[in-house]
């Protein structure tokens, strides 16, 4: 059986592939996949796919024909070869132009640059489903027995203008047999936005705390989001509106509250490392008739993904509120610890 030289199975090869020469001399060899905001894709043997700004260009030379878009948003679909003055020529016409002149370059088997956009712009307006379970345990034996159960449910129902988002939260928590942790809470809250970093936002909250002799709590707002900071790695957004509070005790020693209120509230993340990220959540809502009469709570967490789809995740963070008038023999502070396991249903 007869070998062929490597060099010349080298010589073969190029016979069949696109070649992208760079202003530094360099050679390239392999497929043109496309070129997009500016750079040149290229799928190479030995590395893999390569992109070069189109401006570090000398020339290419296609194998097969190649669908090229210029500026003015006229397209070709043939050849390319190397033409003069470092340009891009066309095999069978006398045309030929910069580099610096063409938007779009993809092969036969690429969709259209401008097609995919499309295609994006239609799917980031596309309502979707998201929906996370949570789950809190933590216990302790010997001289103190603790035993404590937590349960989350959050749904999220948007796209990249508007959103439903929905939680359900049941937390129970004993010390010695005697329960000292045992509330309810729900809410909705709904965004919608009207421009690039504005939204208005109504949401309402829900809750029954049968250790404060709480049978419902309930908070009522409208207002404006501020979405102050958006970029892949850090969200922060500012919301303000109306609000209206609703208190109804088990005790009659404890008069029900009914009056309007504010809503402030920040809510940010941050990545802090592709394995770590930061959450959270506060919000301040005063009286109208009394500032000094508030409810002022937060929720902050740090998330560690578990595995690369990062489906399920750890969450360990502080979740309180604080209270300036509580019910009779009741703390101002109502804080709580949590490790909770998250699986997400996207």
């Amino acid at each position: 059986m007869k070998f062929i030289p490597s060099f010349l199975l080298f010589f073969l090869c190029c016979l069949h592939a696109d070649k992208v020469v760079v202003k530094d001399g360099s050679v390239l060899m392999g497929k043109i996949v496309q070129s997009v905001d500016g750079n040149l894709t290229i799928e190479t043997d030995f590395a893999g796919k390569v992109r070069i700004p189109m401006s570090q260009i000398s020339s290419i030379s296609s194998d097969s024909a190649i669908s090229l878009r210029l500026d003015d948003n006229r397209t070709f679909n043939q050849i390319a070869i190397p033409a003069a003055e470092k340009k891009i020529g066309l095999q069978g016409n006398d045309l030929s132009f910069d580099f610096t002149q063409i938007r779009h370059i993809w092969s036969e088997d690429s969709d259209d640059p401008l097609a995919r956009i499309e295609k994006q712009k239609q799917k980031a307006l596309m309502m979707q489903w998201s929906h996370a379970l949570g789950f809190d345990f933590t216990g302790s034996s010997g001289n103190t027995r603790d035993f404590g159960l937590g349960f989350r449910a959050d749904s999220s129902y948007g796209n990249k203008s508007r959103e439903y988002d929905l939680y359900l939260a049941y937390n129970n928590s004993s010390k010695n047999d005697v329960t000292v942790v045992d509330e309810t809470k729900m809410g909705v809250e709904y965004d919608s936005k009207f421009y690039e970093r504005l939204a208005w936002y109504a949401k309402t909250d829900l809750e029954n705390d049968r250790l404060e002799k709480i049978d419902l709590r309930a908070t009522a707002a409208v207002g404006l989001k501020y979405f102050w900071i958006k970029n892949n790695s850090y969200d922060l957004s500012a919301r303000s509106g109306i609000a209206f509070r609703l208190e109804e005790y088990q005790s009659s020693s404890n008069p029900t509250l009914s009056e309007p209120a504010l809503d402030f509230g920040l809510e940010y993340s941050r990545e802090i490392r592709n394995f770590l990220s930061l959450e959270g959540d506060l919000t301040y809502v005063p009286s109208v008739n009394d500032f000094a009469d508030f409810l002022l709570s937060n929720d902050i967490a740090l998330v560690v993904p578990m595995g690369q789809k990062e489906n399920w995740n750890i969450r360990s963070g502080v979740n309180g509120t604080y209270n300036s008038t509580p019910a009779t023999d009741k703390d101002e502070l109502d804080l709580k610890y949590y490790l909770r396991l998250v699986y997400r249903l996207d």
